[in-house]
């Protein structure tokens, strides 16, 4: 395990890639049901951030859609086990996997999430390490369509259409 690692740290570093940034790629769960009352405060918490100007808010809709089926197919789960009974292996296999999809979906969508890349500014040939936030990102790319469909439709408007 150690060479593997240490090979793999080898060859990142060659690429001139850091190698800390593989380690720090790992978000900590947003979502981790262990009792029906942590689990209600946990999902409440995350349907607040989905929201508009929430930390996150850049979730698509079909990942809110999913989120939402998860949240609630556990929800179910702990329903029916709130009386103490004991929840059998199959259902805390689909409480875990539906765990590990939110907490996929939401640490891709985070608004927080540090997001770097190193390449060469125009011009030079030195790479230069440049960090945003995925928030930060998405507020631009958003931003550019808004321009481009304004640019689009004043062009269209002056010649006619």
């Amino acid at each position: 395990m150690k060479r593997v690692l240490l090979a793999t740290a080898l060859m990142v570093g060659s690429l001139g890639i850091p190698a800390l940034a593989l380690a720090s790629d790992k978000a900590e769960p947003v979502l981790t049901a262990q009792t029906k009352v942590l689990f209600d405060k946990q999902a409440d918490g995350i349907r607040a951030q989905i929201g508009q100007g929430g930390r996150y808010q850049f979730i698509k809709d079909d990942e809110k859609r999913t989120v939402e089926q998860r949240l609630n197919s556990i929800a179910a789960i702990l329903d029916k086990h709130a009386d103490g009974s004991r929840i059998n292996d199959a259902e805390k296999l689909q409480i875990v996997n539906a765990q590990e999809e939110v907490n996929a979906i939401l640490a891709q969508r985070d608004s927080k999430r540090l997001v770097c890349e190193r390449r060469a500014p125009t011009g030079s040939h030195r790479p230069v390490n440049t960090c945003r936030t995925y928030g930060e990102i998405e507020q631009e790319r958003r931003a550019t369509q808004d321009l481009l469909r304004q640019t689009n439709a004043v062009k269209s408007i002056e010649r006619g259409g």
